[in-house]
Parts: structure tokens; C-alpha cells; sequence
């Protein structure tokens, strides 16, 4: 053992001492002891725990040994308390012994530091690398790393490779180098370099001791020693340390200055939370570029001319880079290099994955991203890396626990405890508590990765985890919808439907996007029955909730699959649906055609509860075609159909849309009875969106006999209903009505009020009407906007 490792030895045994008394005195609680020294409760557990660098103050030690004995006897365990331990007597004198020790080594050390012949101590090293001149954006993150200067020692940037962590903290240093007059110490630990292993603390140790001026010979033996020496030398100076490409925080914590006045400034692809948490470090992770920052960056690299002569591919460009700033470096150089090579022949190429794989793994290790993803993947445990690749095969855009457990078959909890080591390790993102997403050019690497033997049953198992959640919550929401036998899940698909209404709708709100994508996915993997299964399973959330594209789109995918799969009674299922949707969103014609060849299917399969449906939605078309005599025969064939059935609930809609129209004939009194009858089927079935449909339709009632304050109250109870369904669309369509009423009965504000809640909710369901309602300030009788199908 050297000189300069006796303080340490002696400074971990005094505080070794000082916990073996807190224990004996019956453990007092952190945060008390730390409210006598005046100190925070980690900093009081960094005393016992030896995870000091320096003696604390002697105020701090006399307080804890006090503290220690005022608990022991009010517990009545002072006579547990080793003899001798007085605070003066004992304390005291060990604390000198240590206190004396340190101040030896530091004029020690700063006697060696000025004796080294031919360097000098007084010259600073200026280690810090070269900076990129093309260096753009971040302007956030060098404004948040400036203010660290003079209020943090230790930040950690993380983030995914290729995200420019390393660019950022050397620009960043370069900028503020004048900060930090006693020098700048940089080192690469190489902690995901495959040309071999991470740097050890005591190689970067031996390296720093060397530019402070220390001689090798004088090198302690020792990590510990090496590092008290570091801690000696920079101590009262102001200096910056980068440590890049860190791999995790054991390798880090024995090169981090003791002392205030040093910044340490630590780069890596892991969160390297422990930092966070015991060391008090300033976490700062990085994201993607903005699309501004990533045009800026490509006119930086390849020319502002040829970007402003061909200005409408660059966004193609950024996209198909995912605004990753290394991906859009390797593509500045491809197109820098070939003058020859036009932007859109470029975007058209990064359209296509294989030929974006080749451009983006051209080049030497460094800057070929595949190879640089590699490295992280590698870092991953088999486990971890297992989830990673499979991952690839969810449509996003983002993925849930249940999701990513049935697609790796493991359970929840593990599954949980994975996702959370790829958070750590930046190849995830955790976007919200439990939901996680991928870069998009991470998915194109992991993609590369599934196997031919995992990807069908885990793309089975995934299916079978979103049918089968879906048509249970599907069934908790919409108990009179048409239902679809679906097989029993395979093995290790996670089913847990969600509790009550609300969880259904808040299921199907994270997972509506999913749910749309892995139609397009199970058409594309030649698993038709899932597609169509899928799109009529989400078909009536969509549609109440205002995803009409989504709702068109997907069941005409869904119709396409079932002709593939041979499913007759769902191709007549989905051309009523989609009869229903064209006929919402205007198409007129198309909707009368897919009626038609519902109506043709159905009686073919001598289904009467289809056909009655069908005859129902085929006269809320001829509404719109302003046919409503003949939509009433429509009903009536509908109504026959139903009765033949004994369905409560068909009935009931039927009567719900047999009193709109008679509405719009102005046979108010024979709307207001039809629509009583609707209420009393619904109350009875237990549906409550056709209630609230019904109470909506005898406001309206209400309204046009000019009884305006049993309109109002007719509207706020189905908006009740729709609200707490989170039914917007229904809800924006009751707030118009009840605007109108509010103002027939002289209530001018209110009235606004309503509209303009209507155009607010039409806005952010990005719908065709949305435009109208925001135009619209005066009150209108609205004839047919919103007729039940």
C-alpha cells in the first residue's frame, strides 16, 4: 500500500465505525439525521455507506454520534452502544487521525505535481477532440449544459446510437473551454466499441495523472490510490471532464473529481440511472433532430443549392433518416459524392428498405449504422435481445407490456423487466408509463434479425393478444354489435380484457393505431382471417369515435381479405359496414352498391338479423338522398325482420330512426311517441348509446315543437351518456343541437358556448365537418346530420 492510499483505507474505516454505532443504536431514521447536520437523507446514507471522497465537516460527525445516542436512549437500547464511544473522547480524535492523513497526501501530491522536470503542472491539458464544423441545432441542450457549469459536477447525456451524443458534448466543450481555465480531460472508455474491451478505470486513471504531471513511477498501484491522487490534484481547480462512451456506472464513478469547481460531462448509450440516483447526476437525454434542425444539418453537408433546387424531397430524406443524425450524415456523403445523383433519385432510393440498408451500411465501422446499432445489440443479454428482434415484428407505433409478453411468449412481469433494460439501453423508448416505441431505423435493423423459426408464432401470438382483447372490449362497449367466433388464442397470447367501460375505451384509444396497422400487417403475412377479423372487431369503435378514414380504410382491407379467405357471411358483414361509412362520408353511390351486395350475401345465407340491418342502414342512406318515405318502408322491412328475431335491441334502433325521419316530415307528435318506444326497448337492453342516440332524437323533437327547455334537457342527458362513453363525434353532433336550442330559448352565450365546443371537438378529430362548424355562428335547424344507421 502507497502513501497516498492511507487516507482512503483510514477514511473507510472511520466511516465503517460510524455505521456499525447507527446499528447499534437501533438505526434512526435517515431523514432525521440529515435534519440535524443540516444535510440531505442520500448524503447522510453516502456518510454510512462509505461513498465519501473526503472526511465530512467535524460538525456533521459530532451531530450523527449525537443524534446516534439521543435515539439509542429514547429507545431504551443505549446500554447496546459500545463503551468508550463519547463524542469529544473518542470521536474526536479518530476524525483528526483521518482529517490529518488527507491533508498530507494533498501537499504531497502537489509537491509531485511541481517537480515534474520538462512539463510543468502549470500547463493545462487541452485534450478535447476536434468538433465537427457542420455542427446545427441543440439549442436546448447546450443551454440546459451551459447552466450545469456553474450549479452541477456530473451530467449524463444519453441516448440511442447515432443520436450525436458525442457531437454534443464536444461542441458543447469546445464553446466553453474558456470556463474551465485548469484544462479539459477527454476519454473514449470504448464502452460499445467491438475493436475490444471497455477502457478500465485504472488505464483512464493512469492516463490522467499522466497529463496532470505525475510521474510513472509515482502512479499509485491501486484503482483506490489512483483515484485519491486524481481527487487530490484537480481539487480547487476549475476543470471539465468528458467521458464518452461510458458503458455503465462502475466504470465511471472512480474517475469523478471529488471537488466543486470540476465538471464532469458523461456520454453513453445506457440511462446509467445509478449516476442519477447516487451521485447526484443531471440527466439529459437525447431525441432525434427536429425536421428543421435535419434540413439544416443536409444543407450543411451536401449544398443549400441542391436543396433549394429540388426543396420537396428533403423532407423524404429526413424522413427516411428518421431526423437521426448520424443516418443523415451517411446520406449527405452519398449524395455529396455523387454530384451526378439527383435528391429525388435519392429519396426515391430511401423509399426502398433494401436500398436504404445499403447506403446507410456503406463506409468504415464508425459511420456505417448497421454495424454501430450492432454494437448496442450486442451489449444486450439473451433475454433482452430475444424481445429486441421480435419487437420488430409489432406495427407500432407504439407497444404495450401485454403486447410485447405475447409476443416473446414470457410472462408479464418478465417481460416487464426487459422492456425496461432496452429503455436503459436506448435501443426502446418509454413514451408513457408502460408503452414503449422504436426508432424507425432500429425496427429496420431489428427486422434483419427475426429468425424464419420465431416470426410465425410470435406474429400468431401477437394477433391473437389484439383480436381477442379487442373483442372483448369490443363486447363490454357494444353489446348489440354483430359478434365473430374466434378460435381459443394459442398458447402464450396474453388475453386480459379490460375492467369496465372506461378500461375498454381507454384500451381502445392506445390501441386503435395498432389495431389499424396489424390489419395491414396480417394481409401482408397471408393471415387474411385475422384481417378481416380485425377490422370488423374495431369497426364500431372507429366509427363512434370518430376515426372515419381508419373505419373506411379497414373494412374495405377487411372485405378484400375475406373474398381471399372465402368468409361469406363476413364479406356481408363488411359491406353493410362499409355501406354505412360511405354513406357518412358523402359517397352515395358506393354505399348503395355495398348495401345491395349485403342485402344479397345475406339472403343467401338466410340471415334475417343481417338482412334487417342492412334494410335499417339502407334507409338512413335514402335519408340523405332526401328519400325519407321511402327510408320509412326501409324501416318497416327492418322492423318485420327484427320482430322475426325476437332482437330487443335492433328494434329499438329501428324505432330510434323511424322517429328522426318522421322528424323530418314534421310529424312531431308521432316522433315523440315512436322515440318514447325507443327509450323503453333501450332502458330494457341495457344499451345506453342508443339511449343517449334517443334522447338526442326526442330533443330534437322537443326543439321543433318549440318546447326549448325540454330540448335542453333531452340533449344534456345524452351528452351525459356519449361523454362518459367518450363517444366525441355523437357528443359534437348533440352540442350543435344543443346550441341551437339554448339559443331558440334565449340563452345567446351559453349557445356559443356549445358551437364552439362542437368545432373544438370536430378539429381534433380531424373530421370532414369540422371546417363548416367553425364557420357556422348562427343557429340552423339541422335536417339529417346526423341519422342513425
Amino acid at each position: 500500500m502507497t502513501a497516498v492510499d492511507v487516507p482512503d483505507q483510514l477514511l473507510g474505516e472511520f466511516c465503517a465505525d460510524l455505521r456499525s454505532a447507527w446499528q447499534q443504536a437501533g438505526g434512526p431514521g435517515l431523514r432525521a439525521l440529515g435534519a440535524r447536520a443540516l444535510l440531505s437523507k442520500s448524503q447522510i446514507g453516502a456518510i454510512l455507506g462509505g461513498r465519501v471522497r473526503r472526511p465530512p465537516d467535524w460538525d456533521v460527525i459530532r451531530s450523527l454520534v449525537r443524534g446516534f445516542c439521543e435515539y439509542a436512549e429514547q429507545r431504551g437500547t443505549a446500554a447496546g452502544l459500545p463503551p468508550g464511544t463519547g463524542v469529544e473522547e473518542y470521536w474526536r480524535g479518530r476524525y483528526a487521525v483521518v482529517e490529518h492523513a488527507f491533508r498530507r497526501t494533498r501537499a504531497v501530491a502537489g509537491r509531485v505535481a511541481g517537480r515534474v522536470p520538462g512539463r510543468p503542472a502549470l500547463v493545462p491539458p487541452r485534450q478535447l477532440p476536434p468538433t465537427v464544423r457542420t455542427f446545427v441545432g441543440r439549442a436546448g441542450e447546450l443551454a440546459v449544459l451551459t447552466d450545469l457549469v456553474e450549479t452541477a459536477t456530473l451530467a449524463v447525456i444519453d441516448g440511442m446510437a447515432g443520436i450525436g451524443k458525442t457531437t454534443l458534448a464536444v461542441a458543447w466543450a469546445h464553446r466553453v473551454a474558456d470556463r474551465f481555465p485548469d484544462g479539459q480531460l477527454y476519454v473514449n472508455l470504448r464502452g460499445f466499441d467491438p475493436s475490444g474491451p471497455a477502457l478500465r478505470p485504472a488505464e483512464v486513471l493512469d492516463g490522467f495523472l499522466s497529463a496532470l504531471g505525475v510521474a510513472p513511477n509515482e502512479v499509485p498501484t491501486t484503482v483506490d490510490g489512483q483515484a485519491s491522487l486524481f481527487r487530490s490534484l484537480v481539487a480547487g481547480r476549475r476543470m471539465l471532464v468528458i467521458l464518452d462512451n461510458a458503458h455503465d456506472g462502475e466504470q465511471v464513478r472512480p474517475l469523478l473529481p471529488g471537488a466543486p469547481g470540476c465538471l464532469t460531462v458523461v456520454t453513453s448509450r445506457n440511462g446509467l440511472a445509478s449516476l442519477v440516483a447516487v451521485d447526484d447526476a443531471y440527466p439529459l437525454t437525447l431525441g432525434p433532430l427536429s425536421d428543421t434542425e435535419a434540413s439544416t444539418l443536409l444543407a450543411e453537408r451536401i449544398g443549400a443549392e441542391r436543396l433549394v433546387a429540388e426543396p420537396a424531397v428533403v423532407d423524404r430524406i429526413v424522413a427516411a433518416c428518421a431526423a437521426l443524425p448520424l443516418a443523415l450524415c451517411v446520406v449527405a456523403a452519398h449524395a455529396a459524392t455523387r454530384p451526378e445523383l439527383t435528391l429525388a433519385d435519392l429519396a426515391t432510393q430511401l423509399g426502398q428498405e433494401h436500398a436504404r440498408a445499403d447506403i446507410l451500411a456503406r463506409g468504415e465501422s464508425r459511420s456505417d449504422l448497421w454495424i454501430v446499432f450492432s454494437w448496442s445489440y450486442r451489449a444486450l443479454d439473451p433475454a433482452a435481445a430475444r424481445l429486441f428482434r421480435l419487437l420488430a415484428l409489432h406495427p407500432g407505433p407504439e407497444v404495450g407490456v401485454a403486447a410485447a409478453a405475447s409476443l416473446a411468449d414470457r410472462p408479464v412481469r418478465v417481460t416487464a423487466r426487459e422492456l425496461a433494460a432496452l429503455r436503459d439501453a436506448n435501443v426502446l423508448a418509454e413514451v408513457a408509463p408502460g408503452r414503449f416505441a422504436m426508432h424507425d431505423l432500429l425496427r429496420a435493423y431489428a427486422t434483419g434479425l427475426v429468425t424464419d423459426a420465431e416470426r410465425p408464432d410470435a406474429l400468431g401470438r401477437l394477433l391473437d393478444h389484439l383480436l381477442h382483447t379487442a373483442s372483448a372490449a369490443a363486447a363490454t362497449l357494444y353489446p348489440g354489435r354483430d359478434r365473430v367466433q374466434l378460435p381459443a388464442p394459442r398458447p402464450g397470447a396474453m388475453v386480459e380484457p379490460p375492467p369496465g367501460v372506461d378500461g375498454c375505451l381507454a384500451w381502445f384509444s392506445r390501441e386503435h393505431a395498432v389495431l389499424t396497422a396489424a390489419v395491414r400487417m396480417a394481409v401482408r403475412a397471408d393471415l387474411d382471417t385475422y384481417a378481416w377479423q380485425l377490422a370488423w372487431t374495431a369497426a364500431d369503435f372507429l366509427q363512434r369515435r370518430g376515426h372515419w378514414r381508419d373505419w373506411h380504410d379497414t373494412l374495405e382491407i377487411g372485405l378484400s381479405a375475406a373474398r381471399r379467405d372465402g368468409a361469406r357471411a363476413a364479406q356481408a358483414r363488411l359491406h353493410r359496414n362499409l355501406g354505412y361509412a360511405c354513406s357518412m362520408m358523402g359517397d352515395h353511390d358506393r354505399a348503395h352498391r355495398h348495401l345491395s351486395q349485403a342485402l344479397e350475401l345475406y339472403a343467401r345465407l338466410d340471415d334475417l338479423s343481417g338482412r334487417a340491418a342492412t334494410h335499417r342502414t339502407l334507409g338512413s342512406l335514402l335519408v340523405r338522398l332526401d328519400r325519407v318515405e321511402d327510408a320509412l318502408a326501409e324501416d318497416r322491412r327492418a322492423m318485420l325482420l327484427y320482430r322475426a328475431t325476437g332482437d330487443v335491441a335492433g328494434q329499438a334502433l329501428t324505432l330510434n330512426n323511424t322517429a328522426w325521419k318522421n322528424l323530418q316530415l314534421g310529424r312531431y307528435d308521432e316522433a315523440l311517441a315512436v322515440g318514447r318506444q325507443a327509450l323503453a326497448l333501450y332502458r330494457t337492453a341495457g344499451n345506453l348509446h342508443g339511449e343517449a342516440d334517443t334522447w338526442d332524437t326526442v330533443g330534437c323533437v322537443r326543439h321543433h315543437r318549440g318546447e326549448h327547455g325540454e330540448a335542453i334537457e333531452c340533449y344534456r342527458r345524452a351528452l351525459d351518456l356519449f361523454r362518459n362513453r367518450g363517444e366525441r363525434y355523437y357528443e359534437a353532433m348533440t352540442l350543435t343541437r344543443l346550441g341551437d336550442a339554448l339559443y331558440a330559448a334565449g340563452h345567446p352565450e351559453p349557445a356559443e358556448r356549445a358551437w364552439r365546443e362542437t368545432t373544438t371537438i370536430l378539429v381534433q378529430l380531424d373530421h370532414p365537418e369540422a371546417e363548416r362548424s367553425r364557420l357556422r355562428r348562427q343557429p340552423a335547424v339541422r335536417h339529417g346530420q346526423c341519422d342513425r344507421g
